[in-house]
C-alpha cells in the first residue's frame, strides 16, 4: 500500500526530496479551520501567533536565497505574511532560480553589498573564505547556544560548516547525515537462497550469482553483478568510490591515523586492493561493460529495468530503483545495505556533512539585529516554524497523516512548498534519507531502521572545512590523472603494477608533502591543537 507524500524539503525532485526534513505539531487552530485559516488559505483576523506580542516594531530582513520551480512566492504570499506575523519580522526576499543561483552569488558579495542573511551554497569557496578572514560575516558560535531549535542541529553540521580557524560563519541549511551507499535486489538474493553481504568478498560473490545464476528466472543470461559511473567532471571514480572508500576505511580518501595525522590513503596500499578488486570484478564480466561511459541517469535505467542487481544509491535513491523495478516485476526490492567490511575487517560506510549550503550575516547587521535574525531561524527551526514554512496551514496547504504530508491543490496556487520558503527554514531530520516520493510505508519503516544502524558507525570526512594552497593549486590535476589510470586499471588496458609506479611518484612529489603537511596544519588550528 502506497503512502501519502513525505516530508521533504528540498526542490520537489528526487535528490533534495532525500534530503527531506521533519516537520512537527500542527499549528494552533482559533477560527474557521483548524489552522486559523479562512477557506482560501488567507490567515484570519482571530489567528494566533506563535510568538509573544510585541510592542516592538517589526524586524526587517532582507534575505538572497533559492528556489526551484516555475515562479517564486510573492511578497504577499499567505504563509509569509504569517512568518511575518509570528516572528514580528518585514521580510524583503530576492528569489533566484536555482539554475544561476551561483552566479548570482558571486556578482552580488562582489559588489560588498548584499542583504542581511545570504545563502551560500558553497560556503568555503575561495571567495567565501577570503571574505571570512577579512570579517566580512559575524562569528555566530558564541550566540547560537541561546537558541534551542537551533542548537537542535546535530553538532556535526555545526563542525562540518566550521571555518579552519575554529569559528562558524553561518547557519547551516540542515539537511540529513546518513545517507546509505550501496544497494542490492533483495528478491534476487531471495530467489539464489543468499544472505545480504556483509563484506566485500561477499559482495563479490553476490555479484558473480547476479551474473551467472539467472537471478530473475527468465532462464537466460541477460543480468549483470553491479552497475556504475564514473565522475562527469574526471575527478574520481563516481559511484564506485563506495568501493574505493570501503577498502581504505576512509571517507573521501582521508583519514585520522593512530597517531592524529590527516592521512590520504591514495598511496596506502588499500587503494591499490580494491582496484585489483574491481578489475577482476570486470574481467569476469561482473561490472556492467560500459561503465565508464555511462551516466549516473543510464546506471539507474539499467538496474529499473531489471538488467544489474547492485548498485550505489543513498537509502533514499533505493527506493526510486524499488519503485522502479516493480514496474516490471511486482516483487523487485532494492535493499540499502548498512555498511560493508574490507579485507581488514573494517566496517565502512560514509557520512555525509549534514546540510547543503549555509546563510551567512555580514558584520554591517548590529549585533541586535544579528540576535533578531537567529531568533527567526530559531523559530524556522522549531516543529511549528518549519511545518508552517515548509508546508503552509494544515487542512488548507496540507493534509497529513502520521509523518507523511499530501500537498493540496491550494498550495500550488500559493506556491507553498519545500522547494520555496522550505529553502529557508529548515530542521533536522535523522530519517532524512528514508524519504522519497511515493515512499511505501514498510519500506520507509525499514529505511529508518536501516539509518539507525548507519548512525552508529558512520565515518565523517576530516577533511571538511580544511584548506591548503598548494592542495588548491594541484587538486584537480592530481585528481584527473589518478582517476584516468584507475579507470584504465579496472578496464585493462594498463597494468595493475602501474599503479605501484604512480603511488610511489605521488608519495614524493614535493607539491603532494607540502599540501599534506598544509592540510595537517590546517586540521590541527580548527580542532585548537
Amino acid at each position: 500500500m502506497k503512502s501519502k507524500l513525505p516530508y521533504s524539503a528540498g526542490k520537489l525532485s528526487l535528490i533534495l526530496l532525500s534530503f527531506a526534513l521533519a516537520g512537527g505539531a500542527l499549528l494552533s487552530a482559533c477560527s474557521q479551520n483548524s489552522d486559523g485559516s479562512d477557506a482560501s488559505g488567507s490567515p484570519s483576523a482571530g489567528a494566533s501567533a506563535s510568538a509573544s506580542a510585541s510592542s516592538e516594531p517589526p524586524t526587517p530582513i532582507s534575505i538572497m536565497t533559492t528556489f526551484f520551480g516555475d515562479e517564486p512566492p510573492g511578497p504577499d504570499n499567505v504563509v509569509i505574511k504569517e512568518i511575518e506575523k509570528r516572528t514580528n519580522t518585514k521580510l524583503n526576499i530576492t528569489w533566484v532560480s536555482s539554475n544561476s543561483y551561483n552566479e548570482k552569488v558571486n556578482v552580488t558579495l562582489a559588489s560588498g553589498d548584499f542583504p542581511d542573511l545570504t545563502l551560500i551554497l558553497d560556503n568555503f569557496a575561495q571567495n567565501v573564505r577570503t571574505m571570512a578572514a577579512q570579517g566580512a560575516f559575524w562569528d555566530l558560535e558564541p550566540y547560537i547556544k541561546d537558541y534551542p531549535n537551533l542548537m537542535e542541529y546535530p553538532q556535526e553540521a555545526w563542525d562540518n560548516s566550521r571555518y579552519q580557524d575554529g569559528k562558524i560563519y553561518s547557519i547551516p541549511r540542515v539537511r540529513g547525515l546518513d545517507t546509505g551507499m550501496v544497494a542490492v535486489r533483495k528478491d534476487w538474493l531471495d530467489r539464489l537462497g543468499m544472505e545480504p553481504p556483509q563484506t566485500t568478498d561477499e559482495l563479490y560473490e553476490v555479484m558473480k550469482a547476479f551474473t551467472t545464476g539467472d537471478p530473475d528466472g527468465n532462464g537466460t543470461a541477460d543480468t549483470v553483478g553491479l552497475v556504475g559511473y564514473i565522475s562527469a567532471d574526471g575527478l574520481n571514480l563516481g559511484s564506485f568510490n563506495s568501493i574505493l572508500n570501503t577498502f581504505q576505511g576512509a571517507n573521501g580518501g582521508w583519514k585520522i591515523d593512530g597517531n592524529g595525522n590527516l592521512v590520504n590513503m591514495t598511496t596506502d596500499p588499500s587503494t591499490k586492493e580494491a582496484l585489483a578488486w574491481m578489475r577482476k570484478a570486470y574481467e569476469e564480466g561482473l561490472i556492467h561493460k560500459d561503465f565508464a561511459t555511462l551516466k549516473n541517469t543510464q546506471a539507474r535505467e539499467i538496474v529499473m529495468a531489471g538488467k544489474a542487481g547492485v548498485n550505489f544509491e543513498p537509502v533514499s535513491g533505493s527506493w526510486v530503483m524499488t519503485e522502479g523495478v516493480r514496474k516490471i516485476d511486482p516483487q523487485g526490492d532494492m535493499l540499502p545495505l548498512v555498511s560493508l567490511t574490507n579485507p581488514k575487517g573494517e566496517q565502512y560506510v560514509g557520512k555525509g556533512i549534514g546540510y547543503y549550503g549555509t546563510f551567512v550575516i555580514p558584520k554591517t547587521v548590529s549585533e541586535e539585529k544579528m540576535k533578531k535574525i537567529l531568533s527567526f531561524f530559531d523559530y524556522g527551526a522549531s516543529p511549528e516554524g518549519y511545518e508552517l514554512g515548509a508546508y503552509g496551514f494544515a487542512d488548507v496547504h496540507f493534509t497529513k497523516d502520521g509523518d507523511f504530508y499530501q500537498q493540496t491543490e491550494q498550495a500550488k496556487k500559493d506556491i507553498v512548498s519545500t522547494s520555496a520558503f522550505g529553502q529557508v527554514f529548515t530542521r533536522f531530520n535523522k530519517y532524512a534519507y528514508a524519504v522519497a516520493p511515493n515512499v511505501s510505508t514498510d519500506y520507509y519503516e525499514r529505511s529508518k531502521g536501516i539509518i539507525d544502524q548507519i548512525s552508529e558507525i558512520s565515518v565523517s570526512d576530516p577533511t571538511n572545512g580544511l584548506y591548503s594552497e598548494t592542495w588548491s593549486k594541484y587538486r584537480n590535476e592530481w585528481l584527473k590523472k589518478t582517476t584516468d589510470l584507475q579507470v584504465k586499471i579496472i578496464l585493462g588496458s594498463v597494468s595493475l603494477e602501474s599503479w605501484d609506479d604512480y603511488a610511489a611518484k605521488l608519495a614524493e612529489d614535493t607539491n603532494w608533502i607540502k599540501s599534506i603537511q598544509e592540510l595537517n596544519d590546517a586540521y590541527k588550528t580548527k580542532k585548537g591543537q
